[in-house]
């Protein structure tokens, strides 16, 4: 076996030397590319995380306005004010919310800058809705007061017309008329006319019930109707409309009469007499005769029937 002389020994030392270092700086430059990957995949990922919060963030925000949208556009519908600029927006924020996970840098900056614009029409909006709000305040409260002096006026009409109602009853009661010196006789078949109150039943042939109208400075002078009523002792009206009798409205209530004259009152006491024939006799017992005018008895009077 041959030995290797010095300088193959030296050479090969020196080869040696220079594969050791050059594995040196090789695992040196591995190592420096492996930190410097692993420092630009960190910043990779804390750029993607930055990426993503702000996504996120713009996402809420488009979100929140929405929401705020919504709200505005209630508001505004209730106070009837005009909802287009809002309904508008909230569209257009719609298609930005679904462009936004595809947008790039550039769009997405927009985005941000259109979210200004967004919070700005919210502020502007609340603005309005302020002063919606006052002018409903104002209207409510002028409405209430319109109200009330509604009520009140119509609590003065229905006192003015309790007032009136109560004057024209006063009034009509005043200008009731009234019977006055009333007298009933009885005519037997001769004509002869007596005046005692107490008949027997073949003296009368008729009767006869003559009064005057005293004086009324209320009632108006004009036509009308004076009723009587023949009441006999059983309580029953005498009413036969072949002797001209009939009925009339009284307190609400058809009522019978024995017979009607139709006279002008001219308020001078003007006499007034009705001569009634039966037709046939008389009941004995006491008899009522009833005067009635414009539905007030205005006179009552009495004989017997012996």
């Amino acid at each position: 076996m041959n030995e290797q002389t010095p300088e193959k020994q030296s050479s090969r030392k020196i080869l040696l030397t220079i594969f050791i270092i050059v594995l040196i700086a090789l695992n040196g430059v591995l190592l420096y590319l492996n930190i410097k990957n692993r420092d630009e995949n960190t910043v990779l990922t804390q750029q993607k995380k930055e990426t993503q919060a702000n996504l996120d963030l713009t996402e809420a925000k488009l979100d929140s306005i929405s929401n705020e949208l919504d709200v505005r556009i209630a508001e505004v519908q209730k106070l009837g004010g005009d909802v287009e600029a809002l309904s508008q927006a909230k569209e257009q924020l719609e298609k930005d919310k679904k462009q936004l996970k595809n947008a790039n840098v550039a769009e997405r900056r927009r985005l941000n800058e259109k979210i200004k614009g967004y919070e700005e029409l919210l502020v502007s909006k609340d603005e309005e809705i302020s002063k919606l709000k006052m002018e409903r305040d104002e209207l409510y409260q002028e409405t209430s007061q319109l109200k009330t002096k509604n009520v009140r006026l119509a609590d003065s009409i229905n006192m003015i017309d309790k007032e009136k109602r109560q004057l024209a009853e006063k009034v009509t009661i005043a200008s009731a008329l009234k019977a006055e010196n009333l007298e009933i006789s009885a005519i037997n078949e001769r004509g002869k006319e007596r005046d005692k109150g107490e008949y027997r039943a073949k003296q009368i042939d008729r009767i006869k019930i003559a009064f005057n109208l005293g004086e009324n400075n209320v009632a108006k002078v004009e036509t009308k109707n004076i009723y009587m009523r023949l009441i006999e002792p059983d309580g029953a009206a005498v009413f036969d409309m072949a002797t001209g009798g009939g009925t009339f409205e009284l307190e609400g209530q058809e009522t019978y009469f024995t017979a009607k004259q139709e006279i002008l009152f001219d308020n001078t006491r003007q006499p007034v007499s009705f001569v009634f024939n039966k037709g046939t006799p008389y009941k004995t017992g006491k008899h009522i005769v009833e005067l009635y005018s414009d539905g007030f008895k205005i006179g009552q009077g009495s004989f017997v029937v012996k």
